[in-house]
């Protein structure tokens, strides 16, 4: 507080105070060090920094290493302490419901329920199911006599998952006949063409495992099967890609062991073994662990916070009894089972204490807090299934049941309480729009809670609270979404955040007022991107990025730019150099940078001292663009249908320079931007079709008139706006001057035209050397979003923000200060950046020549080195090593490769990674 007030010496007494309370705390030495160096004092500032970076190196090891505390005012909670657990431990008021019979007559043996939205209404909706067939209610009531699933038998088991990203919940049909699948469409189920391998099997669980954004479909039994989603390719086997374990597989449940590891892990019960633990190890690799803790037998399983202490528990029930297998920091444990509780389970929270009961065929267990239940209470009559949700949505969760008798019943809960709720459903937007897998969680106060979102609405009680502090959403992708401050007795519909995740380090330069933002850098370098199906982007390691003249400006006598990380991913920057052109002033200059497939482009430079605009310019569906690509204005023809991943509909514009490049001699200038698609998306795209994503490729057209395709691959403004150029002499197959680009990628061009000069300018260029070079910590600049993104992500950076949406990806980090002679040369010895770190440069102009009369000066900022960002599907996105080099053959690296700089790695990666987002419950050690 009194740093942030200005108060930068009471803040310097407080940070020196709380640095001797406690000598494993390496925060205030961090924030000394900051503060020392603002105060000019270096020696005391390379003191704390020293005592800092021995600390955390001591840290670096642990499952959840210390916060920086620098300042989240909307994450000063209290410590939970899940022991406390006296309000918990209390005798709990009667448990009241009012029962409606939903089905009889149904093979008690066999049946079961679940919840869905049948209708997308936005409302929960009951499924029964017995070998007798499948019933869906509306509102867990009145039955959907045209559901079109009467004559469904032998049914074995049934799963809701919107295996076509509609927004609708689909179903998964086991019989004993085999696996059939049902599209939802609105109510009414379709039998889909599909056909997953043949068999009889016992439970299936919808898993998107490959992380390309749509559900795959795990198949349990007595042999199992994975069947991926191919999109609108539809589906196939698998199996073959995942280490099953031997066994007779009865029931699977979806979780993350470990959080902000981006995994979907998966828990595997079996009747003949102990159960197995498939880690996600990400890019659809799997690694199979025995889980012992859950015993054979087990027949139901289901992922709880059972403790609300942040890590989400895994529960079994068997005949026999029910197991719970604490999650201890990524490391399940059983703990002491439930008295008396057996059967299927379920938990669901009747009293809206913000702690969840045990429901097992023997009744309710009241959760006494710190993983400890009462004995369970009886039900009505014994449960052969169970499923939750507020289904008359008044707040309070109610229990859908298929009872032993061979009836299905709803159960209201009508449990008199005076406890506060919340009601939370989500949407998707790049991820899967019905959002499975995602984390809920909900502060308020010193209580805390986490759940899987399943499609379907989660309430969170608040017991006393009038509001939830902080609701947390953490979507499967990995992005943290931050709703404060929401009142109690709502329900609320959140709708996920469209941000880039990761693209490239951002530059901002001094223009004489502000430092303004240019674009990014390194977008011709992703660092092992995936490109499709098992493979990754050969990348380029240098960029040159083109800085107008008028914004970048002397400040005392020195070029000011600032570069930043504001995104989930590493900057590898091996050289930066500031380049100044000087050139005619009635010459344009533009290099030969892009983005595109090897043979990468060489350095040059064009120069343009005529413009010439295409007399006709008409988009894919014939509307004329013109005057869209006449003057860089920021309008672009954009009528191509596109989604939020980044994937357009296949289009193309026409221009025709009629009259012009007699000669054949032409080079064409483009200026534009792209929203990237993330290599998950380019993976899912290349299930979906052979050709999956392509880049922009370049036509004209030949003597017959037709169009022909003379550049397979022209390059493509690497990310936000910038200009490329594509040399057209010699592609000209006729007298006409027609061309035409066609990609499906969201490529926004804003300007083109073409020039006829294609020779090499008049230049005089000066490479200048940084004098300084201080890496440090920022924060993060404003970002600005167009809701449709159909503008660049752009940054302010005079609005810093400390809020973030991810953490750094784990490792060491290039320790802060001076780094300048880790920038001169190019010889992997490279400033590593994480998300909120930003690189302070200074370009002293002394050596500069002055600008002739006639010529103005622009410049060039080269830098070479790479991006990695963390992308489920990016090689080695979760950790900042293996570090790239030159010299490899790819990456991730081949054969024996290693990285050549290991000393220099002790030297200056000291610094391991921040955690900005923290987490909003920690248990009390």
């Amino acid at each position: 507080l009194y740093k942030l007030g200005g108060k930068a010496d009471a803040a310097m007494m407080r940070f020196e105070t709380a640095s001797k309370l406690d000598p494993n705390l390496a925060g205030p030495h961090f924030q000394l060090y900051n503060a020392y160096r603002s105060a000019n004092r270096p020696t005391d500032a390379a003191r704390e920094l020293k005592e800092f970076q021995e600390i955390k190196k001591r840290q670096a090891g642990a499952a959840i290493p210390e916060d920086l505390e620098w300042s989240f005012f909307a994450e000063v909670y209290e410590t939970l302490d899940p022991a406390n657990s006296k309000e918990d431990s209390a005798a709990g008021p009667e448990l009241k419901w009012s029962e409606k019979k939903l089905a009889e007559g149904l093979d008690a043996k066999t049946a079961g329920v679940t919840v869905l939205d049948a209708d997308g209404d936005g409302r929960p909706d009951a499924a029964v199911w017995s070998a007798n067939g499948i019933q869906v209610f509306k509102g867990g009531s009145v039955k959907m006599e045209n559901a079109a699933l009467a004559a469904v038998k032998d049914v074995i088991s049934v799963t809701a998952g919107d295996f076509n990203n509609d927004g609708l919940a689909d179903l998964t049909v086991l019989s004993k006949t085999g696996v059939t699948l049902f599209a939802n469409q609105k109510g009414v189920f379709q039998k889909n063409v599909a056909q997953p391998p043949a068999g009889v099997y016992a439970n299936a669980v919808w898993i998107d495992y490959d992380h390309d954004y749509d559900l795959d479909l795990f198949l349990l039994g007595a042999k199992c099967a994975l069947v991926r989603n191919n999109g609108a390719a539809g589906f196939s086997d698998r199996t073959a890609d995942f280490p099953f374990a031997k066994g007779n597989a009865t029931a699977g449940v979806l979780f993350e062991l470990i959080a902000d590891t981006n995994g979907s892990d998966l828990v595997v019960a079996y009747e003949d073994r102990m159960a197995v633990l498939y880690r996600d190890k990400l890019a659809g690799k799997f690694e199979a662990m025995p889980l012992d803790a859950i015993p054979a037998g087990t027949i139901s399983l289901a992922a709880q916070d059972v403790d609300n202490d942040g890590w989400m528990d895994v529960v079994a029930g068997s005949p026999s009894g029910v197991t719970l297998a604490f999650n201890r920091e990524g490391k399940l444990s059983a703990g002491a089972p439930p008295a008396n509780a057996r059967g299927p389970v379920t938990f669901v929270d009747l009293e809206n204490r913000g702690i969840a009961d045990l429901v097992s065929s023997n009744g309710v267990s009241r959760n006494l807090g710190a993983g400890a239940f009462t004995a369970a209470k009886a039900l009505r009559q014994a449960g052969s299934g169970f499923a939750a949700a507020d289904f008359d949505t008044d707040g309070r969760a109610d229990l859908l049941m298929a009872g032993a008798d061979g009836s299905a019943s709803l159960l209201r809960n009508e449990t008199e309480t005076k406890n506060g709720w919340i009601r939370i459903a989500l949407t998707g937007v790049k991820n899967v729009k019905l959002a499975p897998g995602a984390e809920v969680e909900v502060k308020a106060g010193a209580r805390y809670q986490k759940k899987i979102y399943e499609g379907i609405p989660l309430v969170f009680g608040l017991r006393g609270h009038k509001e939830a502090d902080t609701v947390r959403i953490t979507w499967p992708n990995g992005l943290i979404q931050n709703e404060p401050k929401q009142a109690a007795g709502k329900a609320f519909a959140y709708k996920e955040a469209q941000r880039l995740s990761g693209s490239c380090p951002m530059i901002f330069t001094w223009n004489g007022k502000e430092f303004e933002f240019i674009t990014d850098v390194l977008g011709v370098a992703p660092l092992g991107a995936s490109s499709g199906d098992g493979k990754y982007f050969p990348v380029d390691h240098d960029e040159y990025v083109q800085i107008p003249g008028e914004s970048l400006k002397l400040e005392n006598g020195r070029y000011e730019i600032r570069i930043t990380e504001e995104l989930r991913e590493v900057s590898y920057l091996d050289q930066i150099k500031l380049i100044a052109v000087d050139h005619r002033a009635d010459t344009e200059i533009y290099t030969n940078d892009k983005f595109k497939s090897p043979p990468f482009p060489d350095f040059r430079l064009y120069g343009v001292q005529k413009r010439v605009y295409p007399t006709a310019a008409r988009d894919h569906n014939g509307v004329d663009v013109r005057a869209r690509l006449s003057k860089r204005d920021r309008v672009y023809p954009d009528g191509f249908k596109r989604d939020y991943s980044g994937v357009a509909e296949s289009h193309h514009v026409d221009l025709d320079f009629k009259g012009h490049a007699a000669g054949g001699k032409a080079v064409l200038i483009l200026n534009g931007w792209v929203d990237w698609a993330d290599g998950s998306t380019f993976l899912g795209a290349s299930q979906e079709s052979k050709d999956g994503l392509v880049f922009p490729y370049l036509q004209v057209k030949d003597q017959a008139g037709r169009w022909q395709t003379v550049i397979s691959d022209m390059g493509i403004p690497a990310g936000k706006p910038k200009t490329i150029a594509v040399d057209l002499t010699g592609k000209f197959l006729s007298d006409s001057r027609e061309v035409r680009i066609v990609t499906n990628l969201c490529v926004y061009w804003d300007e083109i035209f073409l020039s006829e000069e294609t020779g090499t300018p008049q230049t005089r260029i000066t490479p200048l050397v940084a004098g300084t070079a201080d890496l440090r910590f920022r924060g993060f600049s404003k970002p600005v979003i167009h809701p449709e993104r159909k503008q660049p992500e752009a940054f302010v950076y005079a609005n810093w923000m400390a809020g973030s949406m991810w953490n750094p990806t784990p490792g060491n980090y290039t320790r802060y200060g001076d780094v300048a002679e880790l920038l001169n040369l190019v010889d992997d010895r490279m400033v590593l950046m994480g998300s909120g770190d930003e690189l302070r440069l200074s370009y002293s102009a002394d050596g500069l020549p002055a600008v002739s009369n006639g010529w103005k000066r622009d410049f060039l900022l080269y830098v070479d080195g790479w991006a990695k960002d963390g992308d489920a599907n990016t090689a080695y996105s979760q950790t900042v090593e293996p570090l790239p080099f030159h010299g490899m053959a790819g990456y991730p690296y081949t054969g024996g490769e290693r990285f050549p700089q290991a000393g220099y790695q002790k030297e200056f990666n000291t610094r391991p990674a921040l955690r900005l987002v923290r987490p909003l419950a920690e248990r009390r050690k």
